[in-house]
Parts: C-alpha cells; structure tokens; sequence
C-alpha cells in the first residue's frame, strides 16, 4: 500500500474538520502549548513536526481528551469539545494512536481490540460471545492489511514484541472509523514494509474525507505523506507549510531554530581484535546465525518486522536464552543464563521500550542512572547520598541530559533526554559491548544527531557496537558493516561503501541474490514461530 497525495474531489473546498482558537496549556509556570488559531481540513494528511518537548504530544492528548487544556475553544465539525475527556473525544469521530500503547497486557489481542464495545455480530446480550469477538478481532486486523495468522487473537498482548503492539494499536484506531485521526509516531518502532502500510491508512482516510494528524521525526516519511506540514517550538505553532515548502533543511531549521550539525561519518576501524564471535547460535526464533563484532566497530542489524533483530541482540545480552551453538568475548567463552551474566561480562543493553525496559518512570533521575554503578560507588554496601547525586549529575553532564535537578521524576524529561540518560547510564559502566535496540525510537532530529554523536565517540574509544534499528537512513549512516536478516537468520553482511536501501531491503525481503554473503543453512529449514520477536 503506497501513499500518494491528492485532494479527494467528495470534499468541500477547505471544508474545516477540527477549529481551534486560543487553546493553550501550561504545566506550572511553563506554558507547553499556545494555539491562537488553528484549522485542520477535511481530505488531509496534516504532518506535525518539531522537537521533544515542542507541543506535539501535548497538542494531540488536547484533542483526544487525554489532555485538559486550561483555556481556548476547540469545534468538530462545528461541535464544541468537551476539555480533558477521551469519551467526548470519541463521541465526535477522534480516535488516537500513542506512542504509549494504552493497551491492557493482561487480555488477549481480541479483548484489547474490542475494549469497550461488544462485537457487531454478538448473539449473546449479557455474556461475551469469544466466537464473535475473534472473528471480529481477525476482521480489524485484516482490514489493516495484516493476513490472518499474522497476530494470534487469542494471545495476551504483553507477550508480543513492540511492533506488534503498534499495529494492534493503529488496527483498535482504525476500527473506530474516525474523522479525525491522530497518529504520534506510528511507525517509530515499524520496519519499512509495516511503515508503508500504515502511510497507505492515512492516505486511504484522507481520501475517504476524513482529516490525519500525523506526528514523525522521520522527515523523510512526513514529506513523503503530508499535504501541509505544521511545525512546532516551545508549544507555539513557528511554521504551515505546503508541501513544496517542506524540504528536510527548512523543517530542521523550523524545528530549532537553526542549523543541526551532523558531521561525517568516521571510516570504519583498521583492523582490529574480535570482540564478539557467534558460531551458529540459536534461541526461540533466532538462529543459528554466525556473527562477529570487532572492537570499534558499529555493526548494524536491519530486517523486516518479526526478521530477529531484538531477539539477536537480547540474546547476545543473555535477556534471552540461547539454545544452541556458542558464542566466545574477547576469545573466552561467553554463555550467559541471564541478563546479570552480560552485566559482568561487559555487556550493556539498551532495549527498545524505554518506558516498560528501562526506566522507572516515577523515580528520580539519580535513582535511575546510577543504578550500573551503585557497587563502584558505595561502601560495604552502603550508599552515601552526596556522593550518589554527584555521580548523577556527572553521569547526566556526560551525556548533556537538560534537566532542572537530578532529583526530578526522569519522566518528566523529554524522550530524547530520557534515552540519553539510559545512554548516559550505560556508559557509566564501562562496558566493552554496547548492544542497541532502536536507539533513537522517537526521538527528533537534535536528539538523534547527539545520539549518534556519543555511538560514534564509544566505538572510537574501542567499544564494539550493535545497532538493531528499523531506519535505514540511521543504519546507511553510522554504521561501519550492516547485517542483514530473515526469518531469523543473518542472511548476509554489507560493507558501508556497499550498502544501499535496495540491497538491504532485497536482503531482508528474503530475495537476495548476493549468494557469496548467504550462510550455508537455507532459510526454509527454520520455522519463525508466530508473534517472533522483530
């Protein structure tokens, strides 16, 4: 499903779906978001951009009721929106995809797709018809673009991996056959393939008449969908672009106020010991594979969605268990039985879900980073509270995380600052593999460009690095070779100079014909089993 732009001809020319007019928030003496005026019309793709802590999420949660703006009008075709409620919000035509996935872990993918509302062939009245609800659940999923069998219905989604929870999330959103659909970072944790399939949604709405709100940090996608393209600074609304406008250099300039320099990427590291060495390893999903990582260098790992590439890297991090071949770390043999044992090997992990994986939300700054470093900092086990709030703030200054105190919740941080903190905690343990999951999952253009600044300074200081990511351009970029996969195994290895969006997608798209890179095993001996891991 390919997006193209157009105006659908069944609109009315400039027909308002949603009218905003002094709609602002504020959070203490911080005013996040102030709207004087603003249209959104019928039969558009509206691209929002900007950096953390812009007013993006705070703009959308206000239309979606989540959030409770302290002032200002906001009209749905004409009806007034009640402020601070989801189900008025509903009621209008609004539906939301977040990046937080409100989904209830606990029940299936069924029950979670169907929350609230009984399925529309139901015979039961009193009693939950499961037949009905599944075949219903299969529909909406379906009517995404997801083949049956893709998602197991019956599975509670907090066994599912990232991905996947975000396209039963755009699946539960779809299914409400909204006017106005709002979607913040929908294809931040998708591979390609997935990635156009939900660009084909929003266009598909668009030209049903209805109105999407789509919030990215990949310009390149927010250009390639977007009819108009609003940019946001300090919650204030700086630029409307036509699409002819919209090109990467003004949005990045918009966006903060300046020039965004990125640097060159450093040539690949002369030849250097093996650090890590995996021999035909295999777990649940994944393998065997045949893998090595150099010190200094940055290896990528691309795939399609359910390809293996968490699993590799939670598997070399011993958050997954291995189930056969073997791996050596710095020439001595390395089998981890849990995460601990990648800890004191010298392996740090940096997953994919910062909120459920990495952080305690509720906790303080301090809490969270100096947890790789409470035995190096304490005595006899024993923490001295001066000392633990210097590391802190040492820890945080490395990494140039924008906080007003150590103490604050790290919640309240921005996600770009919150994943340089986790980076910032990572490196505070001095570990000689640094293995990476998405490292820049929705993040903006500034906090990227830093990101890959500290990955880049890491692997010049010796550290071998893996970065499993879904973009690209991210990988084509600061990556020295790029491991390629499929169905669970690495299917070939590219060289930077080598290295193209075509032959990677080739590649991962299991129609390579680069045979002199294929292991010996043929993909069609092994079997991914259902809901795999990406």
């Amino acid at each position: 499903m390919t997006a193209t732009k157009n105006v659908p001809d069944n609109v009315p020319d400039r027909a308002v779906t949603a009218r905003l007019r002094g709609v602002h928030k504020s959070y203490g003496p911080v005013r996040v978001l102030d709207l004087p005026e603003l249209d959104l019309y019928a039969g558009q793709v509206i691209g929002v951009v900007g950096e953390n802590g812009a007013g993006k999420s705070t703009l959308m949660g206000t239309l979606a009721g989540s959030v409770h703006r302290d002032g200002g009008e906001i009209l749905i075709d004409g009806e007034p929106l009640a402020a601070g409620s989801t189900e008025a919000a509903g009621q209008l035509g609004i539906a939301m995809v977040s990046q937080e996935f409100p989904l209830v872990g606990q029940l299936s993918v069924a029950e979670n797709l169907l929350l609230g509302r009984r399925p529309r062939q139901s015979k039961r009245r009193l009693l939950v018809d499961r037949t009905a609800q599944r075949a219903e659940a299969k529909a909406m999923l379906e009517e995404i673009g997801l083949s049956a069998g893709t998602i197991e219905v019956n599975r509670e989604v907090r066994t599912l991996p990232v991905p996947t929870r975000q396209m039963i999330e755009i699946a539960k959103a779809w299914g409400r056959e909204p006017k106005l659909l709002i979607l913040d970072e929908p294809t931040s944790s998708l591979g390609p393939v997935e990635a156009q399939m939900v660009l084909g949604l929003a266009r598909q709405l668009a030209d049903r008449g209805g109105t999407v709100l789509f919030i990215g940090h990949r310009l390149d996608e927010v250009r390639e969908i977007s009819d108009r393209v609003l940019v946001l600074r300090n919650g204030r609304l700086v630029a409307d672009l036509e699409p002819a406008e919209a090109g990467e250099e003004r949005l990045i300039r918009e966006m903060v106020g300046g020039e965004v320099a990125q640097g060159e990427p450093k040539a690949p590291p002369a030849t250097s010991p093996v650090l890590l060495q995996a021999e035909g390893l295999t777990a649940d999903g994944l393998g065997p594979v045949d893998l090595d990582v150099r010190e200094g260098e940055i290896l990528g790992v691309a795939g399609l969605m359910g390809s293996g590439r968490s699993r590799l890297v939670h598997t070399i991090a011993g958050a997954q268990p291995s189930t056969g071949g073997r791996m050596l770390l710095g020439g001595t043999p390395y089998r981890p039985r849990g995460a601990g044992d990648g800890v004191a090997a010298g392996i740090a992990l940096i997953p994919e879900d910062r909120k459920e994986q990495s952080l305690v939300l509720f906790a303080s700054i301090r809490a969270n980073v100096v947890v790789s470093v409470l035995k190096r900092i304490s005595t006899r086990g024993l923490l001295a509270p001066g000392r633990e709030r210097a590391e802190a703030r040492k820890i945080t200054e490395n990494v140039n995380v924008r906080m007003q105190s150590v103490e604050q919740p790290i919640g309240s941080l921005s996600g770009g600052n919150q994943q340089r903190a986790i980076f910032g905690r990572a490196f505070a343990a001095e570990p000689r593999l640094l293995l990476l999951d998405e490292p820049t999952r929705g993040v903006d253009v500034g906090a990227k460009a830093e990101i890959y600044k500290l990955i880049d300074q890491a692997a010049e200081q010796g550290m071998g690095i893996v970065v499993a990511s879904s973009e690209l351009e991210e990988l084509l970029w600061i990556c020295h070779r790029i491991a390629v996969m499929n169905h669970g195994r690495v299917v070939t290895v590219i060289d930077r100079a080598d290295a193209t969006k075509e032959r990677i997608m080739t590649a991962a798209a299991g129609t390579s014909s680069l045979d002199e890179h294929r292991p010996t095993n043929s993909l069609d001996e092994h079997q991914v089993t259902n809901g795999a891991t990406a």
